[in-house]
């Protein structure tokens, strides 16, 4: 999840019937559409800002009669990514009200923590192969201590498939962790060029950490898992590791979004928010990034789960086995796809 960046909540002491109704005036329209124009003026492609403001100014009178904050959102993302090609660069709506103009500080970390900071499953499965799966990169030291935790129960397992298929971003501590625990000499992440708000740049080159016990994984097999919804920090996360060699890339071919944001996410009012990238990235291993082209898996097949699951079978070493591991391993690797049915049929 491209998490946002909250600031303190603004409540709108407004009472209007649009707003009882949940739909915007057109003035209000209209306050949000410049709102967006006057926030492209941070976007990381100056040349390319100067064309949605374009856009955006040629279309207000239409836009300006869309009322739901939702179909106004959508109209708003329509234009930036046909102008732009950028996917990151879009409008949302983010509270459940419009007279709510942004979620609260203490309201996100409510959210965060009910999404178990983009914990969707850790697992052994069959024939001891680990598997973790992950919604979204949390940004904060909570990611961080999530995936120590699920390392930690994974850590004994004999390979392991990281599952980012419905992963849509996010970056930060949990990414940089997860790296950390697969090697113990430190992988090359990726680089991000910030633009700053007097036109220059800087440099950040991102680098994993490692818990002070040391990493957890650092010599077993890895598969990671992509699909055309893997996004943004997932997207980075799959590229590090194609890379770096560290493990094999199974599924389809991801989406393509590689401009970030290291800054608070512009509010337009009303509730809708815009996300702005301000930088742009590659990697130092090959000088090139995944925007607009996407990451290519090694091995493209809709079934990744279930090849991956078969590649961890043949890979994996055990350190010791007993007649009850070995009938469970020989029927996994005779039948991977009823091996993962049967273990899933909770």
């Amino acid at each position: 999840m491209r998490r946002l960046l909250i600031a303190n909540a603004l409540a709108l002491c407004l009472t209007s019937q649009a707003f009882a109704a949940e739909e915007l005036t057109s003035k209000q329209a209209g306050q949000v559409v410049d709102a967006l124009v006057g926030q492209m003026n941070d976007y990381a492609y100056p040349a390319k800002a100067q064309q949605v403001r374009a856009a955006l100014k040629s279309q207000r009178t239409r836009l300006i009669q869309i009322h739901d904050r939702q179909a106004l959102a959508e109209a708003l993302t329509a234009i930036t990514l046909e102008t732009s090609g950028d996917q990151h660069l879009k409008v949302s709506v983010a509270t459940a009200s419009a007279q709510v103009a942004r979620v609260s500080d203490a309201d996100q970390a409510l959210i965060d923590q009910r999404l178990a900071y983009g914990l969707m499953a850790v697992r052994r499965l069959p024939a001891n192969i680990g598997y973790l799966k992950l919604r979204y990169f949390e940004q904060t030291q909570a990611g961080a201590d999530l995936i120590d935790a699920a390392m930690g129960l994974l850590q004994h397992t004999d390979a392991l498939i990281i599952d980012l298929r419905e992963n849509t971003g996010g970056g930060g501590a949990s990414d940089e962790r997860l790296l950390g625990h697969l090697s113990k000499t430190p992988l090359a992440m990726t680089r991000i060029h910030w633009r700053t708000p007097d036109g220059g740049e800087t440099v950040e080159q991102r680098q994993p950490t490692v818990p002070s016990s040391g990493p957890l994984y650092a010599d077993k097999p890895v598969f990671v898992l992509t699909a055309h919804r893997t996004f943004s920090a997932a997207e980075a996360f799959a590229y590090d590791i194609q890379a770096n060699k560290r493990g094999v890339l199974i599924g389809t071919k991801t989406r393509g979004g590689g401009n970030p944001a290291n800054r608070p996410t512009p509010g337009l009012g009303f509730g809708l928010v815009a996300f702005v990238p301000n930088g742009w990235t590659e990697h130092p291993l090959t000088g090139k990034g995944w925007e607009g082209v996407g990451v290519k898996p090694d091995v493209e097949t809709e079934a990744a789960l279930t090849e991956a699951y078969r590649r961890a079978l043949a890979a994996a070493k055990p350190l010791v086995s007993t007649p009850r591991s070995e009938k469970e391993r020989a029927d996994a690797i005779a039948n991977p796809a009823a091996a993962l049915a049967a273990d899933q049929a909770l």
